[in-house]
């Protein structure tokens, strides 16, 4: 019986093996037989892809380690148009993403210049061509496209190539197509559905015309569909298998302050303009660089080591693999290296402060042009502890938020302009203490020397007169009808008597003033990394270069700081500083250290460019020094009430400057501190504050915040370490 059964069993398990080894003969009939080319054609087609890895960006951080700019992981979409198919499947596969944006609220890329609703309508007024800065005509991205695809007579009317090498100007062109024009013939070119909506139809056109723009070789710049994308878009296409869309992490920058955007700057992808330039410094096209500020002054150090990977895609478009390209050399896998960290020579929390004391300062004055700037600058070394530019803008916004970049582009004010360092300013009386050595210097005057105001110029009577009859007034004559009386050197700064500085031009002529103005590095760049003004020093040759006469009486505008001085307000930092310390010209920088990416290692470390070293005698400074001492502390000063009482003694000198007879003359004003040991220099405008002295208030705030012992640098504990 036990025999019979297992005999049965053995039966059965033989007939089960039969079956399966029947199925799989057949599956392997279907494979090697029945189907052999098209398994064969998926088998061996793939899509090899290079791809470049863009590697993290180096820190930017403060003097004291706290992170100004970092690196946020998140996500991007790219795409890849060739495992989509023919037009219809290719553009119902972008339709599908887009409208995962949609749903989503997540912006993608489309520069396409023309509105996204019908009635179509062209968003610059230069759609198709320009005139370059040779006034020559150019195509845009839109022209230069349009005559590479093959219209035909879908759009006859369109520009060419020989009609813009004769034309001498725009106006030598007929009328370009109109956006509906284009639309219609680019939907026609893209096999549109007709029963699509002109909305849908121009989302998907705006994505073609990207990605057309790099296959035509028109844009160079790698297409990123969209980036800083979020979970849910991410999900949406993972659910939805959208073939050729990748989605990729990566980083992008992220800002731990709202504050010294003037100053960080931001980044961008490379133009096409600028590409054979980082071409031959070794950048791939898709690499982002840094486009102002530090950001880009620093672009050597910040910037990673891109590294190259292979990726192997099915005909589907599905990753199939991915290898690292070994390096030609050493034959490493090229993996992306993170760039360097910057460590900047500003003080974080006291840039927040001076931005707000700026700010809370022009809110309170009456009248002005609502425009301003501060700088605070090492006295040691010329390192920039502060820079402070009004209005501001929120770095971490405008340059996402295309209405709020639009908005701050198109205000009058220019708050994307650093009016510290790219404009310039009459320096007024804050020019005066350097007139004061340039005289004592050359043995034209005396720490004791008295001069009589009597309300106008009047020279001694063994003077030759050259002025003819401009006798200029005092200030305090006037407005008052008043006059200083006798007064030296130290009693001229402090009440800012123009009688006792015209002079002193007199005495020194305009040469001397210019060669000192010179010494002390006013119309001079300041050796900041980034972009800065010249500005001017007046004189027979800046008169002449501006179209203007030179008379003989400019001299005494001149000696006062008018005329055609303009300097900016990091210049008039870096000469007071060079003043206050006996002499040493020191370049201004804004890095300190560079540190490798994991801060292990210091990379580079900025030592302090001494300019020039001016001999000056160390009595004729302490006598300029005493004067703006008495501006903060003598109780006739018209500041004294500001900043006799401040955390360290300071000296200190206002300045104001006129621009015109109907307007608010700019308030100047200019600090040292502490007076004894001068570690830090304010300088500081406001565009239509009328008085310098108008600023002494808020200069003394920033002074107490400095040296207050809860904010002392010292307290943030050991400089190079970081803190949070």
């Amino acid at each position: 019986m036990e025999g019979k059964q297992f005999q049965i069993r053995t039966v059965v398990i033989g007939i089960l093996l039969a079956v399966l080894l029947g199925v799989f003969g057949s599956v392997l009939y279907q494979l090697q037989v029945v189907n052999v080319e098209e398994y064969r054609a998926a088998a061996t087609v793939k899509i090899s892809n290079q791809v470049t890895v863009e590697a993290a960006r180096g820190e930017i951080v403060d003097r004291y380690g706290r992170s100004m700019v970092g690196n946020r992981a998140t996500y991007q979409i790219t795409l890849n148009t060739t495992p989509m198919g023919k037009e219809p499947q290719r553009n119902a596969n972008l339709m599908a993403l887009i409208q995962i944006c949609r749903d989503c609220g997540l912006a993608w890329t489309d520069t396409l210049p023309i509105s996204k609703e019908a009635p179509f309508t062209y968003t610059s007024e230069t759609p198709l061509v320009y005139e370059n800065s040779e006034g020559k005509v150019k195509f845009t991205y839109l022209g230069s496209l349009l005559n590479k695809l093959p219209l035909g007579e879908k759009l006859p009317n369109r520009y060419t190539q020989d009609m813009l090498d004769g034309a001498a100007s725009l106006s030598d062109l007929p009328a370009p197509p109109t956006a509906e024009e284009v639309i219609q013939a680019l939907r026609s070119y893209f096999i549109i559905e007709e029963s699509w909506s002109d909305t849908d139809a121009r989302a998907v056109i705006g994505v073609l015309y990207e990605l057309n723009l790099r296959s035509k070789d028109v844009n160079r710049n790698s297409y990123v569909f969209a980036t800083d994308v979020e979970i849910d878009v991410i999900s949406a296409v993972k659910e939805q298998g959208l073939t050729g869309v990748s989605v990729s992490a990566t980083t992008v920058r992220q800002y731990s302050t709202t504050s010294a955007a003037h100053l960080l700057g931001h980044v961008g992808p490379i133009f096409s303009e600028n590409w054979d330039k980082y071409k031959e410094l070794g950048y791939n096209q898709n690499d982002t660089v840094g486009v102002d500020g530090v950001e880009a002054a620093f672009e050597e150090y910040l910037r990673g080591e891109s590294g190259r990977m292979l990726q192997e895609m099915s005909t589907s478009g599905k990753v199939v693999s991915e290898t690292w390209y070994p390096d030609g050399e050493t034959g490493e896998p090229q993996v992306p290296k993170p760039g360097d960290n910057v460590m900047l020579t500003l003080d974080l929390r006291l840039q927040e402060k001076v931005e707000e004391v700026l700010a809370n300062t022009i809110q309170e004055l009456a009248n002005t042009k609502e425009k301003g700037a501060v700088v605070v600058q090492s006295v040691k070394d010329g390192g920039i502890l502060s820079m402070a530019s009004y209005p501001t803008y929120d770095l971490t916004q405008v340059y996402s938020n295309g209405d709020l970049y639009n908005e701050v582009s198109s205000d009058p004010r220019r708050p994307f302009v650093n009016k510290a360092t790219q404009e310039y300013y009459s320096p007024g009386s804050t020019f005066k203490p350097l007139v004061a050595i340039a005289a004592l210097e050359e043995g034209l005057t005396t720490p004791t020397e008295k001069i009589k105001d009597t309300g106008y110029l009047q020279l001694p009577e063994e003077d030759h007169y050259p002025y003819g009859d401009y006798h200029p007034q005092c200030w305090i004559y006037r407005q008052y009808r008043g006059t200083h009386g006798w007064e030296t050197l130290a009693n001229a700064l402090r009440d800012s008597c123009n009688i006792y500085f015209y002079t002193m031009g007199h005495r020194l002529g305009i040469d001397k003033i210019g060669q000192y103005a010179a010494m002390f590095g006013l119309g001079e760049y300041t050796g900041l990394e980034l972009p800065e003004k010249k500005g001017t020093v007046a004189g027979p040759e800046t008169s002449a270069s501006l179209g203007m006469e030179w008379y003989g009486g400019n001299l005494l505008s001149a000696a006062i700081g008018q005329d055609n001085t303009q300097v900016t307000m990091v210049q008039l930092a870096n000469y007071v500083a060079t003043l206050v310390n006996g002499g040493n010209h020191y370049a201004t920088h804004l890095l300190k250290t560079v540190k490798s990416s994991d801060y292990s290692q210091t990379i580079y470390e900025y030592e302090p460019q001494l300019l020039d070293q001016l001999d000056l005698d160390p009595a004729h400074v302490e006598a300029v020094k005493q004067g703006m001492w008495e501006v903060a502390n003598d109780k006739e000063s018209t500041v004294y009430n500001q900043l006799h009482n401040l955390a360290v003694e300071v000296g200190a000198k206002t300045g104001s400057a006129q621009v015109s007879a109907d307007q608010n003359a700019n308030a100047v004003f200019v600090l040292f501190a502490p007076y004894d040991d001068p570690e830090i220099v304010i300088s500081m405008v406001v565009e239509g504050g009328a008085s310098g002295g108008n600023l002494a208030k808020a200069a003394g705030e920033i002074v107490n915040y400095y040296f207050g012992t809860e904010n002392t640098t010292e307290s943030v504990g050991t400089e190079n370490t970081l803190i949070p």
